[in-house]
C-alpha cells in the first residue's frame, strides 16, 4: 500500500521563524509535488483545507515544517511526527494523512479512560500509525459537533481528550443496536454524508435480511439452512419437517437468546443458549404447549426459525468456524483469520461470549479429516467466505470493510452458513503478540478510503 505514498516527517526546526499559515519544505519536495509558487497552495488534513504560504529551506526531501498558527488551525496534535502524502498532486493541494476516527462506547472515568472490547485494537493502531504516518482518535456519540470532534488520543501510553478535525474515515465500533439506531447516530451519519466522509460497517446486520440476500444467489443457496420468520403456522410446519430447529433473534448477537428445539419420539426438548437457564432442557409433550412457552419467551421481538443441522463435533462438543474477512486497499476481500470455535460440552452454540474456546482451524480439521481432505476443506471454507463477503458488500448500502463469517460443517463434510457479523469480536486474535493481521488489514482499508480520490486519479494516470 505504501508504494503509492511518500512518508513525510514533521520537524520543529525553524518553526519560530514561520509566520501566519505557513509551511517549509525542501526544493526537491516542491518539485516532486509539482507545486507552482506563483499560484495559491493549499494544505489539506482530514476535512480541513487551508491556503498557505510555502517557503523552501535546506531540508531533507521528506521533511515538512508547520508554523505554530497552521498547526493550531489544523488541530494537529503536537505529538504527530509523520504523515503520508500520495504520489499524486493536482490543484496545488498537499494532502496529508490519514486521519482516522473510531466511533465506540467510552468509559469516561477521569482516572482511567477505556474502550470496552477494542482497547487492544486501539493500542495496536496507535503503534502502527507511528511507523506508517497519520493519526487516529477515538470518540463517542456524545463527543461530536457540526465542525469538530472531541476525541481521545494516545499520548505516551495515556489517552488524552482534545479537539480534532473531522477525520478522513470513520470506523463504527458501537456495541449496541440501540446506539446504531439512535437519533444521535443518525444525526452524525447525516453530517458525514454532507462532508463526504465514509463510515464503514455502519450498522449491525439483521439475520433475516442477510439470509434473504444470500438466498437469492444460486451458488450460495445450497449452503443456507431453511429459514423462515417465526410464526405459529411456519413453526409447526418446520417442526414436522426437521428433527432439530433453532429459533434466533433477528437482531441478536454473541449467541444470546437462541433456542435449540429437538423432536425426540413423542416429545420436544427446548434449550436456551444464555441466561440463568442456559443449557437446561425443558420437556414438552405437546407442540401447542411448546409454542405457548416459545411465544412467551420471544414476546413481541422478531425471531427467525431455522433448520437445525447435525454439525460435526470435536470431542463431543459443538464446533463451527469463524472466518475473518477484510477488504484490502484495492477493495478486494481477503481472509485474515480462520479459527475453529469449540463450545462447552452442554452448550448449544459455539460463541466465545458463551464460553467457547478457540483452536486453529487447520489443527481441528486435521484431527477430524485426513491431511489432504483437511487442506481441501480449509480452502472451501475460505472460498465460501469470500463469496459471502462479496455478495453482501455488493448488495448492502454503504461501506463494508470487515466481516466475521460463521460456518458449520455437517458430518458429511457439507458447509453451512450460520451467521454473518458486521462487527466481529476483536478477541479472536488476542493471543497473537505481534500486531494482528486484522489490524494491518484495517489500516490498509483506512488508508485507501482516506485517500480514495487521489488513489483513483493516480491509478488512471498509471
Amino acid at each position: 500500500m505504501t508504494r503509492k505514498f511518500l512518508q513525510l516527517s514533521k520537524k520543529d526546526d525553524f518553526q519560530e521563524i514561520l509566520e501566519g499559515l505557513s509551511i517549509a519544505i525542501s526544493p526537491s519536495l516542491l518539485k516532486f509535488l509539482n507545486i507552482d509558487l506563483n499560484n495559491t497552495v493549499y494544505v489539506c488534513v482530514a476535512k480541513i483545507i487551508i491556503p498557505v504560504n510555502v517557503q523552501t529551506h535546506s531540508l531533507e526531501k521528506q521533511d515538512i515544517i508547520f508554523s505554530s498558527d497552521l498547526e493550531k488551525t489544523l488541530l494537529l496534535p503536537k505529538e504527530i511526527k509523520t504523515f503520508l502524502i500520495p504520489y499524486y498532486n493536482k490543484n496545488q493541494i498537499i494532502h496529508l494523512g490519514p486521519v482516522i476516527g473510531i466511533l465506540t462506547d467510552i468509559n469516561d472515568n477521569k482516572e482511567d479512560i477505556s474502550f470496552p472490547a477494542i482497547q487492544h485494537l486501539c493500542k495496536e493502531l496507535a503503534e502502527e500509525l507511528v511507523q506508517i504516518g497519520g493519526f487516529f482518535y477515538v470518540f463517542g456519540l456524545q463527543n461530536f459537533e457540526e465542525d469538530k470532534i472531541y476525541g481521545y488520543f494516545l499520548d505516551n501510553h495515556t489517552w488524552t481528550k482534545q479537539l480534532f478535525p473531522y477525520p478522513n474515515v470513520i470506523y463504527n465500533r458501537l456495541h449496541s443496536r440501540k446506539a446504531d439506531a439512535s437519533t444521535t447516530f443518525l444525526k452524525l451519519k447525516k453530517i458525514l454524508e454532507e462532508k463526504e466522509i465514509p463510515i464503514f460497517n455502519s450498522k449491525f446486520f439483521a439475520k433475516d435480511e442477510t439470509n434473504q440476500l444470500l438466498a437469492d444467489q444460486a451458488s450460495i443457496d445450497k449452503h443456507l439452512p431453511v429459514t423462515e420468520k417465526l410464526t405459529e403456522q411456519g413453526f409447526f410446519s418446520m417442526l414436522k419437517t426437521f428433527p432439530i430447529l433453532y429459533v434466533k433473534p433477528v437482531h441478536g448477537s454473541q449467541g444470546r437468546n437462541i433456542i435449540h428445539i429437538e423432536h425426540i419420539d413423542d416429545h420436544f426438548i427446548a434449550t436456551i443458549s444464555s441466561g440463568k437457564k442456559k443449557g437446561k432442557g425443558q420437556l414438552f409433550t405437546e407442540k401447542k404447549k411448546l409454542w405457548m412457552w416459545l411465544k412467551n419467551y420471544v414476546k413481541n421481538k422478531s425471531y427467525i426459525c431455522q433448520q437445525g443441522i447435525d454439525f460435526q463435533k470435536w470431542q463431543g462438543r459443538p464446533l463451527d468456524f469463524r472466518i475473518l474477512c477484510h477488504k484490502n486497499y484495492q477493495g478486494h476481500w481477503t481472509i485474515t483469520s480462520t479459527v475453529a470455535r469449540i463450545a462447552q460440552k452442554d452448550a448449544i452454540v459455539a460463541n466465545l461470549a458463551q464460553g467457547a474456546e478457540m483452536k486453529a482451524a487447520k489443527i481441528v480439521l486435521n484431527e477430524l479429516l485426513n491431511t489432504e481432505n483437511a487442506s481441501q476443506k480449509l480452502e472451501e471454507l475460505k472460498v465460501l467466505a469470500i463469496k459471502i463477503a462479496t455478495i453482501l458488500s455488493e448488495n448492502t448500502e454503504g461501506y463494508l470493510g470487515e466481516l466475521g463469517i460463521d460456518i458449520g460443517m455437517d458430518k458429511q463434510g457439507h458447509l453451512w452458513i450460520i451467521e454473518v457479523n458486521s462487527k466481529p469480536s476483536k478477541k479472536l486474535e488476542e493471543h497473537i503478540e505481534k500486531t494482528r493481521p486484522s489490524t494491518k488489514a484495517l489500516l490498509d482499508y483506512f488508508i485507501a478510503l482516506s485517500f480514495s480520490p487521489c488513489l483513483k486519479e493516480l491509478s488512471e494516470d498509471e
